[in-house]
């Protein structure tokens, strides 16, 4: 018979795990249309074979199992002036102290799907480059956890309401 502190911890265990996917075929119609090459490889890499140049990458959960890869999320869509440099600082959060990070929910995201993650790359000619592509994506993707993301869209709904 579950006690009520198990059925707390399991209510506590499932939250943790629980990511609020936003799919919007508008956003993707909107979406411009471009021919990318994307890289991709497990998270973390060994070693860390991410070219020193500016681009936009993807972390995209996948459950690796029933050969089934169209399974995962998109969880997070970034831009790096080096994607060399970027993808050090997300394989130095694996393990770290979360009182110690500074991006607590990157931090949760690297931590709890660890084993479970793929990161895709694509280069661009400049670091603009990379900042229009991260705006377009994020806007037409919704990732989870982008914090600029969730911020306009608060920002949108609270005035909404105001």
């Amino acid at each position: 018979m579950a006690t009520a502190a198990t059925t707390i911890h399991d209510l506590a265990f499932v939250k943790i795990h629980q990511v609020e996917m936003m799919f919007l075929p508008s956003a993707w119609r909107a979406a411009p249309s471009v021919s990318l090459t994307w890289h991709q490889f497990d998270f973390p890499p060994t070693p860390n074979v991410a070219p020193k140049v500016p681009g936009v990458y993807a972390f995209v959960a996948t459950p690796n199992i029933f050969n089934f890869d169209y399974a995962g999320g998109l969880f997070y869509v970034g831009k790096a002036t080096s994607l060399h440099n970027r993808i050090s600082a997300y394989i130095a959060e694996i393990g770290k102290d979360f009182a110690v990070s500074g991006r607590p929910a990157i931090w949760s995201m690297l931590n709890q799907w660890n084993g479970h993650l793929r990161y895709f790359y694509v280069t661009t000619a400049t670091v603009e480059a990379a900042e229009n592509l991260e705006e377009e994506m994020i806007e037409a993707f919704r990732p989870p956890f982008n914090k600029q993301y969730k911020a306009a869209t608060t920002s949108r709904v609270m005035r909404a309401f105001s």
